[in-house]
């Protein structure tokens, strides 16, 4: 392979960070990828409009995701082919021109809309091209089984069953995991982490517990309420670190709230992520499939709070049921299970050892290697 077109879309930062974790793979090879929105094929404004729409609903609105959820689970158990894929459709002809201008060797998408657009230029076109698909999230989301590609990446080899009843042929199904930066696939221990972080000790005769917080992309979830309980269960000085994503309000109302080097500490958007979960005693976070799988790639003692009804539901569901987190019912009750965790020593070893044992922190480089033997 010599060039190779990774489509995505920011509904969320999950998909993105797969399909940028995908490119850093693909470099590092000395193969050219690009980065792609499919819906900007329909225009920026449409492309701005689907994600803040996705985004502001999360944040503002979750029940109602679920509702859609549902619906989406209906249309995937009926014969009738979705709106979604109509929808994607509408910009297929633009997509397939680029594609004829350009000169890929392969597409991947890490998102549900890319894999419908190019399943519907593969229906109308002769297009010899390989695409792929990269599952995202542990389970088979809605619409998927619509979509028709030479191959899905998936996140673990249990879900193989789930995709197959709904109409994934098992011969192009590929259990590799779910792709993450390279640096999520490094060794290194908490002292290492703390060290490059600055991590201040408040009590140099023991451990000071650090908890990682993560509130996804958009910055989602009441983290001042999680605060006040983690205070309120603390038996001795620890460090929180709330990492805000792209949420500037919810950092600018912490920093009020904490200041800078208190116990609270709010962060930015950054590419730092690996060293803020290494960094940490326990993670409290929702249950994403990107975040999630990154946080048992570095082997952190993890607990998931509440999630968005849906595909997060199933996330800490598949979790929780094989060792690798602690699923929270409520605000107090993540507080109350997260230092739990910081005193039962073995408890994070056995979770440690769950992780290792399930989830694969080479995943890019699997998929990469798949993606050259079937474009030769």
């Amino acid at each position: 392979m010599k060039k190779v077109l990774v489509l995505s879309c920011s509904t969320g930062e999950g998909h993105n960070s797969a399909a940028y974790a995908i490119l850093e793979e693909l470099e590092s090879r000395g193969i050219e990828g690009i980065y792609q929105d499919p819906v900007s094929f329909k225009s920026e404004r449409a492309k701005k409009l689907v994600a803040s729409a996705y985004n502001q609903m999360i944040k503002k609105t979750p029940a109602m995701f679920g509702a859609v959820y549902k619906i989406g689970d209906w249309y995937s158990n009926s014969p009738l082919p979705s709106p979604v894929y109509h929808a994607n459709r509408l910009y297929m002809a633009a997509l397939w021109e680029y594609l004829e201008q350009e000169t890929f060797d392969a597409v991947i998408s890490t998102h549900l809309y890319g894999m419908e657009v190019m399943t519907a230029i593969r229906r109308k076109t002769n297009i010899s091209l390989p695409c792929w698909g990269v599952l995202t999230d542990y389970t088979c989301i809605p619409f998927m089984a619509e979509t028709e590609l030479d191959g899905y990446f998936t996140p673990h080899a249990d879900l193989t069953p789930e995709l197959v009843q709904k109409g994934i042929p098992v011969n192009r199904i590929y259990p590799t995991g779910i792709p993450v930066f390279h640096s999520f696939d490094q060794t290194m221990s908490l002292e290492q982490a703390r060290e490059i972080l600055h991590v201040p000790t408040f009590n140099t005769a023991t451990h000071t517990p650090v908890v990682t917080v993560m509130t996804g992309g958009v910055g989602c979830g009441n983290v001042n309420a999680l605060c006040e309980e983690l205070m309120e269960y603390a038996d001795q000085p620890f460090l929180c670190y709330i990492l805000c994503g792209r949420n500037e309000k919810m950092r600018e109302q912490l920093l009020e709230k904490y200041g800078e080097d208190g116990t609270v500490r709010a962060i930015g958007f950054n590419r730092q992520v690996d060293l803020y979960m290494r960094c940490a005693d326990v993670l409290i976070t929702k249950p994403g499939g990107i975040s999630s799988t990154e946080a048992a790639a570095v082997h952190v003692p993890l607990v998931h709070t509440l999630c968005i009804p849906g595909c997060e539901t199933k996330n800490a569901a598949f979790f929780s049921a094989r060792g690798m987190s602690l699923r929270a019912e409520g605000t107090p009750d993540a507080a109350k299970k997260a230092w739990e965790l910081i005193h039962n020593a073995p408890m994070r070893a056995r979770m440690r050892q769950a992780q290792r044992e399930n989830i694969r922190s080479d995943a890019s480089k699997q998929i990469v290697d798949i993606m050259e033997r079937g474009t030769v």
